[in-house]
């Protein structure tokens, strides 16, 4: 089994599921050929981001953001949001803004809260000249219309389950899109389909960990080494070898968060 260099875009390493044996877990990635992580800062307010900047600290192969869910906008205050702006968006190791976003499937905040709460973090992203790591559930109209009203270029649109139109309408602003192990599901054709059509060097692959375990853990608890199964899926699909495929990803994933692939 050949071992090749995977990145893991975006994984929630502060969570419990993970953080609890965070060393076996790092371990266990690294001889699937695990590389680089990106640790989230997102939910549960500030302690999320406070965490996921103590991981990138203590692993030379981590970095980390700075953001709150859109499922938590509610609690992004004037205060939380000074914060993040004076405490981590410049910082070396926060090498992007989010996640952020409007998730309209779930509305645990009202969407006018969570529209607000976007458009800061995307003025922040614009400000501080880093990508935003965006977060779209059922929500691709004003996704797309808060980008062109900020201006926004640039930047990973996770986790992606939207339309081809979604992505299409992302790309043409320079944004990379990033699958998850989502695609590894029986009932996510279209999504691997999507997946087919993003060019190569626009690709991202992600876990989410704990979430969206791939095939075969699905229904587990998801960790950043099992990115490796997305990659192989999303390599079979487009009919190119898995080294091809984590190579590219990996060079992308250095050219969108600016760290040096060597």
């Amino acid at each position: 089994m050949t071992t090749p260099r995977l990145f893991d875009t975006h994984a929630h390493l502060d969570f419990p599921a993970i953080f609890e044996n965070l060393d076996e877990v790092l371990a266990s990635g690294r001889e699937l050929g695990l590389q680089r992580v990106v640790s989230i800062g997102a939910s549960r307010g500030l302690g999320s981001n406070f965490r996921a900047l103590e991981i990138a600290r203590r692993y030379d192969f981590i970095r980390c953001t700075a953001g709150i869910h859109p499922h938590d906008a509610a609690m992004c205050t004037d205060e939380v949001f000074e914060t993040i702006v004076t405490e981590f968006s410049r910082l070396p190791e926060v090498v992007a803004i989010g996640e952020s976003g409007l998730d309209y499937y779930y509305d645990k905040a009202p969407r006018q809260v969570q529209i607000d709460v976007f458009r800061r973090f995307l003025e922040l992203a614009n400000e501080v000249e880093k990508p935003i790591i965006i977060h779209s559930r059922d929500a691709e109209e004003d996704t797309v219309r808060l980008l062109r009203e900020t201006h926004t270029t640039g930047g990973i649109l996770h986790c992606f389950t939207g339309s081809q139109k979604m992505a299409d309408e992302v790309l043409e602003r320079d944004f990379y899109v990033s699958f998850s192990g989502i695609v590894t599901f029986k009932s996510a054709r279209n999504l691997l389909d999507v997946a087919t059509r993003v060019p190569l060097d626009r690709l991202l692959i992600e876990t989410d960990s704990p979430y969206l375990a791939p095939v075969p853990y699905r229904g587990k608890s998801n960790q950043p080494g099992y990115v490796r199964h997305t990659a192989e899926v999303i390599a079979r699909a487009r009919g190119i070898a898995l080294d091809e495929l984590a190579e590219a990803t990996f060079e992308n994933a250095c050219r969108v968060y600016n760290w040096p692939a060597d």
